[in-house]
This record gives structure tokens, C-alpha cells and sequence, in this order.
């Protein structure tokens, strides 16, 4: 039987490498297979199969055989060969050989968006993190209308910050070197990472958002959010873009600009009839997202 394990790495070569190393093999002994490849937030997932050598028992029997049996046999591999090569071509595209993938991925991949604005903000960024540690490292991706920056490495964490506004501060600044010649209209949306801390809040923020839409159904009461920044209020509006309980909008100007979860319902229950209440409408006295900063 074959013996399969997976790996995960920063790439898909680390991946393989990562895997021979623990299986102790060299790298024509196994067959590589790759699961998924690495992106801005993802880690790489490869495949090794050791692949089956025939043993000194086996060989010795084909001494053993008559004339008429060799033949029979070599029938019977090249059956079971093409056997294999059949359910090869039926394997899904997702499984197929290492060399084929990596040649697709070329064959489709060689454009690149904004090779100077990716080189120029990933040496800017560089140099911030000096400052703080060297124990970091610097990737980007491009796409057709953003740059994606992620920080990783033993001290990535460092420059995430309460609520992630390290981050923030850092993501703008590299916005305003990357956009700083660019007209109007033309910017180029920027995004910096790190430790996969935006991955984790846009988790974090999707489950809180479907919560509270039904939590709004149920009560028949908008809600009202803390103040975020454009991502993450847009994290909020993907999530219920297509919910059954509730709709979004946003609320405020500048940094008091939130997000207001609103029921699909036809009749409102506002619970407060005061004076006040009908001339200001419903308060926010709840909070949601953020923890209040004391200082």
C-alpha cells in the first residue's frame, strides 16, 4: 500500500521540501501531488506518494516462469498501466501532477499587475519593519485592481495592534507611497496583513453580522455597530448581501462611520414612545465589534 501524506508551507515548493524531509525520501521516490496553492492568506498544501518499487522476490519470480507464462504476465502490467492512465485523465483537475499544474499556472499567469507600485511598496514596507524587527518577511500578489501585502515571520504580530490600527496606519501609509503620483480615479487599492490577523477578524465579523441580523428579525429593531473602517464595513455588508433576516447601510461620517443592521420587517418595535424618542429616533446603546478603549 502507498503510503500518503500531506503538508502545508509558505509555498509549494516549501511544501515538498518540507515533506521529503520528514518522509526521509528524495524527491524522484515520490509522486507530487498539489491540493492547493498559497495565497495572501492561505497556506500551500501538497501530496507525497512514495512510489512502489518492486521487490528482489519479485524479480527472482519471473526466473521461475516458462515461456508461456512471461508473456501472459507482461499482458496482465500493461493492462493494469493502462487501467492507471484511464483513471488518471478522470482524476478532478484539482489532483492533477505537480508539473502539469505548475505548467497551467504559468500558461494562465503571466500577466502581472503593477510590477513597480508591488516592488515600491514591498521596499517600503521593508523598511518600516526594520525598525521594529528583522525577524519578518514581506510578500505581495496583485490583481487586476488591488496589492495585497502580507508581513509574516516570528514577530508578525507586532504590527497588528489593538483592534488591528497598527495595521491600519501602516496599510494607509503604504497606500499614500504607492498612490502618492497617481490621478484621480486611478488609485490602486492597497491591503496589508499580517499573521493572518484580517483573515481571522473577517471570520470573526461574518459570524457577529448573520447573529445579529436574525437577533434584529427576532427583536424587529435596527442595530446599530461601533465605528469601523471601510473593510471591515464592507466585510458586514457581503456577509448580509443576500440574507433572508436583515439589510445594512452605514451610518456617520469619517471615523464615526458605522454600519446599521435593519430587520426585513414589515412593522418596527421601537419599545419607547417618549418625546425624545420620537424626535431623535431609537439610540445606540449597545455595542458590538469593538470593546471601548479607556484611557
Amino acid at each position: 500500500m502507498e503510503k500518503e501524506n500531506q503538508f502545508k508551507a509558505s509555498s509549494v515548493e516549501a511544501a515538498i521540501e518540507k515533506g521529503l524531509k520528514k518522509l526521509g525520501l528524495a524527491r524522484e521516490e515520490v509522486e507530487i501531488e498539489v491540493i492547493s496553492e498559497a495565497g495572501i492568506f492561505t497556506k500551500a498544501q501538497v501530496k507525497l506518494t512514495k512510489k512502489e518499487v518492486p521487490s528482489a522476490e519479485e524479480n527472482d519470480d519471473n526466473a521461475d516462469l516458462t515461456d508461456d507464462e512471461i508473456p501472459l504476465k507482461i499482458s496482465e502490467e500493461t493492462v493494469s498501466e493502462e487501467k492507471t492512465e484511464e483513471k488518471e485523465e478522470e482524476r478532478p483537475a484539482r489532483k492533477r501532477n505537480y508539473d502539469d499544474r505548475r505548467r497551467e499556472r504559468d500558461r494562465h499567469e503571466r500577466k502581472e499587475y503593477f510590477p513597480e507600485e508591488k516592488a515600491l511598496g514591498k521596499e517600503y514596507l521593508k523598511n518600516v519593519t526594520s525598525f521594529i524587527s528583522e525577524r519578518v518577511r514581506i510578500d505581495a500578489k496583485s490583481f487586476e485592481d488591488e496589492i495585497c501585502f502580507y508581513i509574516g515571520g516570528e514577530d508578525a504580530s507586532s504590527f497588528i495592534g489593538h483592534r488591528g490600527e497598527t495595521l491600519d496606519a501602516i496599510q494607509y501609509l503604504v497606500g499614500q507611497v504607492i498612490n502618492k503620483d497617481k490621478e484621480e480615479g486611478s488609485h490602486i487599492r492597497v491591503t496589508v496583513d499580517a499573521d493572518f490577523y484580517r483573515e481571522r477578524r473577517k471570520k470573526t465579523l461574518t459570524a457577529l453580522a448573520k447573529r445579529l441580523a436574525f437577533d434584529a428579525y427576532n427583536k424587529k429593531q435596527e442595530i446599530s455597530l461601533e465605528p469601523m473602517n471601510s473593510y471591515e464595513r464592507r466585510i458586514i455588508h457581503s456577509a448580509l448581501q443576500r440574507s433572508d433576516y436583515a439589510t445594512t447601510r452605514s451610518d456617520g461620517e469619517g471615523k464615526n462611520r458605522h454600519v446599521v443592521i435593519v430587520p426585513k420587517c414589515e412593522v418596527m418595535s421601537y419599545g419607547n414612545t417618549s418625546a425624545e424618542f420620537r424626535r431623535k429616533g431609537p439610540g445606540r446603546t449597545k455595542s458590538y465589534g469593538y470593546d471601548k478603549i479607556k484611557f
